[in-house]
């Protein structure tokens, strides 16, 4: 019997050497208990800490290796900062290569991006003060990463307060620039870099990264390895940088990058010293640890230790709120039991810990079927009217203890899989809880996420679903508690435990097979600041569908920005040739002498007005050649800075007052491949207006009068409903024209009514689909 066991073991590791693998062991042979080993799991089990995987490395052969179902060996992990160490290793590859030195000053790497007046304190920045985590700013600027696409132009023009080298600050931004000095030596992404240096050579494949807005590896954050290929980074760090016979990463770099350069908080007290694994001195994108061991880390519980003097490398992921904690574990439980010599071998031990390897699985929820409640909610779609635009709608199908659900955005449906009672494995492109998720190019490029789906019913109006993210460490609890015709849905993560979370409502949706399509439509971007952020608004929060820009408006510069980061929302250009406005005025782009007041400006109206005599249009000598030159010169400049400019609309008329500018509308439109709107649009797009009575009526009753207004829409046709969405504040209260002084509370109210609850829910029930107009121009 033991030299069939011993056989086995054999096979085992001359196996695990020819799939790249490490070599494998028995915990005794390499000098640990599996008794020891055992109890670990078993405080594991018994802790508030998720482990998804360990692996121990002993004297270079993996002693003890374990996986909690439904994370398995053959999957990635999401690394969070654990991926500092891989940026900081191809650093080491660059010096070693001659590439540059950890001397070199940053700036010299990027001058095009520098601020116009380089500080002292930016112009003595070297790598190895963004290697240590010292670059001497109040803190961590972590805002760059969704505010612009420039990273390091960002970066550099974040104040340094401190003197480089001379202050710990945890800086992710930090290591992204690491990152971008890689590329930019290198002319490769660090993942690129590594491939050939430390991937291939390991035999650590499948990886990925991920990359800012301008394809550099993010460098602090978004690699994702296997457990296994931790363990072999650990390995070739205690080995100092062999691997193979080879020497593949100069010791002297490892000595380096393992060695402190910083105390994290000098002046802490010896007794939180002593207890704490995050004040014993930080490195080259690692930290030092209690033990005298050095380790990557990353958030949730992500670590690879390496102990040198036991010869030990332990690799780990995990979901935890308690880092210390878990690391507390392997400390009281691990490091007594590595042993200077060989223990006896104990088949029964051994045995045991391999069963219970085998055997360890996360928690599944409860199998509760309540085949009555199943078949209240199965089959039906529940249309979303909170302000939530994450997505549209949710349906739910249940059918042999499997629940099918589907989450519809404006863009695509995931469907994901849950299982009664077990694990329903499945793909999804929906983003699943991440630390990191404001970065402007967030998870970008990556392939479908594998998951792990489970259901229960805690109650007969309370669904669970869970579902377990197994290439992160995340899981995300969807609690849909159902009443009637509605649905209140609960998306629980560990990033929002103790925070007040938004609850998305649901309706029943009415299916109409051809419903009435509304365009709604938010006019005048540009006109003011209020006026942008409240159209944006009326998209992202409510039911808007498009909006009309105007061009040569003063806010027009930030309409721009606004819309590039609302790239989903439908665009016309509002043509404009007034300024109706007192107390703000804007000009023709071109010269249009025949559409200029005295002072140069736009007249302030087109038709008469008793208020503004002489100042409309139309008591002027108005040329229809200025009209179309300056038609054209709005278009081109709309369509050089919003590109998906679809169609063009009329402020105030200006594209349909006479049947000769209608005439000019329409085949200036043509000729620049847009629609035209607003002019005889029934007609021409077989599109009709509505409305309602909105003068003199309470923000209520303008939402009550919206909501009659639907009724009046009949299925199989396409309408448009024209507003002007603003915010009740100061900016809007000073905007007004004789005649339209309440423009601050009434466009207040329109934005209201696009926001509205009570709109989205009634919307969903009539059955009307909201479109775009270049959806119906399709």
């Amino acid at each position: 019997m033991k030299k069939l066991f011993l056989l086995l073991l054999l096979s085992v590791e001359i196996f695990a050497q020819k799939n790249n693998s490490l070599p494998r062991s028995t915990p005794e042979a390499e000098g640990i208990s599996s008794e020891a080993i055992n109890n670990f799991i078993d405080a594991v089990s018994n802790s508030k800490h998720e482990l998804h995987s360990f692996m121990i490395v002993r004297h270079g052969k993996v002693v003890a290796e374990s996986w909690w179902n439904p994370y398995r060996s053959d999957l990635k992990h999401t690394l969070y900062s654990t991926s500092k160490s891989f940026t900081a290793t191809a650093i080491g590859f660059a010096v070693a290569e001659k590439k540059l030195t950890v001397d070199d000053k940053v700036i010299s790497f990027f001058p095009e991006d520098l601020p116009a007046k380089v500080s002292p304190n930016l112009a003595e920045l070297k790598i190895k003060d963004l290697l240590s985590m010292s670059v001497g700013h109040e803190k961590e600027n972590s805002a760059i990463i969704a505010t612009t696409d420039n990273w390091v132009k960002g970066f550099l023009n974040t104040p340094i307060a401190y003197k480089p080298g001379t202050k710990f600050l945890y800086n992710s931004p930090a290591t992204y620039m690491l990152s971008a000095i890689v590329q930019k030596v290198t002319g490769q992404k660090v993942i690129d870099y590594l491939k050939p240096r430390l991937f291939e050579p390991l035999g650590i494949s499948g990886m990925d990264w991920e990359v800012d807005p301008k394809g550099i590896n993010t460098g602090g954050w978004g690699l994702r390895l296997k457990t296994e290929d931790m363990a072999k980074f650990g390995q070739l760090f205690l080995q100092k940088g062999i691997w193979n016979g080879k020497q593949i990463l100069p010791a002297s770099w490892i000595e380096e990058a393992s060695t402190m350069k910083i105390m994290q908080n000098p002046d802490a007290p010896q007794a939180k010293k002593d207890s704490s694994d995050w004040l014993q001195g930080y490195c080259y994108q690692m930290w030092r640890c209690r033990n005298n061991g050095f380790r990557a880390d990353g958030a949730n519980g992500q670590y690879v230790i390496v102990l040198p003097e036991k010869d030990v490398v332990i690799a780990v992921t995990a979901e935890t709120t308690d880092m210390q904690g878990e690391i507390n574990l392997i400390w009281k439980y691990l490091l007594p039991a590595f042993q200077a010599k060989k223990l006896p071998a104990n088949n029964t031990l051994f045995s045991s810990l391999k069963a219970k390897e085998a055997s360890l699985a996360l928690a599944i929820p409860s199998k509760n079927v309540l085949s009555e409640s199943e078949t209240k909610v199965s089959g039906k779609n529940f249309g979303i009217f909170s302000s939530n635009r994450s997505f549209e709608t949710i349906s739910f199908d249940f059918n042999n203890e499997t629940c099918i659900v589907n989450l519809k955005s404006d863009s695509t449906t995931h469907k994901l899989a849950f299982g009664a009672g077990k694990w329903e494995l499945g793909e999804t492109t929906k983003f699943g809880p991440y630390l990191v998720e404001r970065g402007r190019a967030n998870r970008v490029g990556l392939p479908a996420f594998k998951v792990a789906g489970s259901y229960t019913w805690k109650n007969a109006k309370t669904l669970e679903l869970t579902l377990r993210y197994i290439e992160s460490p995340h899981t995300e609890t969807i609690v849909c508690t159902f009443d009637g015709d509605y649905v209140n849905i609960d998306f629980q993560s560990i990033f929002n435990q103790k925070a007040k979370r938004f609850i998305s409502k649901g309706v029943l949706v009415n299916n109409v097979s051809n419903p009435a399509k509304l365009i709604i439509r938010g006019d005048d971007m540009g006109y003011s600041h209020a006026g942008n952020e409240a159209l944006i608004k009326s998209f992202t929060e409510g039911i808007e569908t498009s909006i009309e820009v105007i061009a040569p408006s003063p806010w027009f510069p930030e309409a721009v920005k606004l819309l590039a980061q609302t790239p989903k929302v439908d665009v016309g250009l509002h043509f404009a040739i007034t300024s109706e406005w007192d107390n703000i005025k804007w000009r023709p782009l071109t010269d249009a002498p025949s559409l200029r007041n005295k002072d140069g400006y736009f007249y302030p109206m087109l038709f008469h007005n008793p208020n503004y005599p002489k100042q409309a249009v139309i008591d002027n000598d108005w040329k229809i050649e200025d009209i179309e030159k300056e038609l054209k010169a709005q278009i081109e400049l709309a369509l050089k800075y919003i590109p998906r400019l679809s169609h063009i609309s009329g402020h105030m008329g200006s594209t349909g007052f006479t049947e000769e500018v209608k005439n000019m509308a329409r085949r200036v439109a043509k000729s620049y491949n847009l629609k035209m709107v607003d002019v005889d649009s029934q007609k021409d797009n077989d599109i009709a207006y509505v409305g309602f009575d909105f003068n003199n009526k309470t923000t209520e009753e303008r939402i009550q009068g919206f909501i009659a207004m639907l009724d009046k829409l009949e299925n199989g046709k396409n309408y448009v409903f024209v507003e002007h969405p603003g915010l009740d504040n100061d900016e809007l209260k000073a905007i007004s024209h004789i005649g339209y002084e309440d423009v601050a509370q009434g466009r207040q109210d329109v934005t209201t009514i696009f926001t509205n609850e009570k709109v989205k829910e009634a919307i969903l029930k009539k059955g009307i689909k909201l479109v775009s107009y270049k959806e119906v121009f399709k």
